[in-house]
């Protein structure tokens, strides 16, 4: 129905647009006295009408800039509201049934574009990964498990280009448990028993209605864990929501220079300097091969069971962690590279205010993307506040 009524409104402009400025000015005089008294506003305002008719239909068609479209239907629809005000001024009240039809028009288009469907750009669709993936040797008793500790709503509007701002998505703060034999590593740390209290302290605009559930640390005491075991936390960025259960989490934390780095200069969110200040920082180097199209790797076990690659972007040291388990299930914990699983599958970005509120690099965001979206056929891709892709993963309780 938008596209309808896209075609409907931009033939209707685009033909009177035309229509005005092709009419003799004796005809023009004729049927628009108007036109003579206000001479260069009769051109100016036909003109108006064509420009504003291609920008309702091509921006869409082309894909580019799409988000035009709406602002030519806002564009429209002012023109028309001042057309009526002009008429009517002018006693003219029997000439503005048309305004006020294509008017509503152009308001049902802007409302449409802006909260039903809009229109949005996709990343090109790279070519499929179809070479032979990187060997791994996980050993048989290697485990993965999942631990949600909660989750907070956003609206798909503001995850993802081309949501919609009725569609509210559970943003998951899920942290992974990997148990190998040369001792057990978990990716991310979710919610802290101090949750609360670090959501307090994020700008306003970044606090969000949530949900928590117990803490890892709560998690791994009730499922009878050996902490013994747990050789520290693999951080994929050092955001507040994947590192909050550091707070009762005393292990060491794995992170990248870089990602440090960022932590220490971070303004909005002090949360990784509050709950990370005594842990021991152990740092690696990406002193791999090339894996997956990622210029680099850092092989965690030696076993090509978890590799770590950097994906600077979101923040200036994220990474990425693949793991493989011994019934050859490929994973790949992308963090924040997007925050929906949409973004891989409808190959799209954040949108432009939260790239600019959320991103150190656009630019690096869409080339990891890409990336991630060539194996996505291959691998189980995890963006870690994507309910949905944890699904098979099993819980922590479901192994013990």
């Amino acid at each position: 129905m938008l596209w309808a009524a896209q075609w409907v409104l931009a033939v209707s402009m685009v033909g009177a647009g035309v229509f005005k400025l092709a009419l003799p000015a004796g005809q023009a005089a004729e049927m628009m006295p108007w036109s003579t008294e206000h001479a260069a506003l009769f051109v100016v305002t036909s003109v108006l009408d064509v420009i504003g008719g291609l920008g309702l239909v091509l921006p869409a068609l082309t894909k580019v800039f799409p988000w035009l479209t709406w602002v030519a239907a806002g564009g429209v629809l002012a023109l028309m509201a001042s057309a009526i005000v002009f008429h009517l001024v002018r006693g003219e009240a029997e000439e503005i049934t048309g305004n006020i039809v294509l008017a509503a028009v152009a308001a049902f288009i802007v409302w449409g574009r802006l909260r039903i469907a809009p229109i949005t750009t996709r990343l090109p669709r790279p070519e499929p990964f179809t070479g032979t993936l990187p060997v791994a040797h996980p050993p048989v008793r290697m485990r993965v498990a999942q631990i949600p500790t909660g989750t907070y709503s956003t609206p798909a509007a503001l995850a993802v280009r081309g949501g919609s701002i009725r569609d509210q998505r559970e943003f998951a703060s899920t942290a992974i448990l990997i148990e190998h034999p040369q001792g057990d590593l978990l990716i991310d740390a979710g919610f802290g028993k101090e949750a609360e209290m670090h959501i307090a302290s994020l700008p306003s605009y970044r606090q969000s209605a949530h949900s928590l559930n117990p803490t890892v640390s709560q998690q791994l005491d009730d499922a009878g864990y050996d902490r013994s075991r747990l050789l520290g936390v693999l951080v994929t960025h050092t955001h507040w929501d994947h590192v909050s259960g550091l707070d009762s989490l005393d292990v060491p934390v794995w992170i990248t220079d870089d990602e440090l780095d960022h932590a220490e200069r971070a303004k909005a969110d002090r949360v990784f300097t509050m709950v990370a200040g005594n842990h021991e920082k152990k740092t690696y180097r990406f002193d791999g091969p090339a894996y997956l199209g990622f210029p680099a790797s850092h092989d965690f076990y030696g076993d090509g069971s978890v590799v770590v690659v950097p994906a600077a972007g979101h923040t200036t040291g994220s990474v990425i962690v693949f793991v493989t388990t011994p019934d050859n299930r490929r994973y790949a914990f992308i963090g924040d590279l997007t925050w929906q699983i949409d973004g891989v599958t409808d190959r799209v970005e954040r949108p432009l205010l939260m790239q600019r509120l959320a991103d150190s690099d656009p630019a690096k965001i869409r080339r990891d993307l890409t990336r991630i979206i060539a194996i996505a056929d291959r691998y189980q891709i995890v963006p870690a506040h994507d309910v949905g892709s944890y699904e098979g993963i099993p819980l922590l309780s479901e192994l013990r």
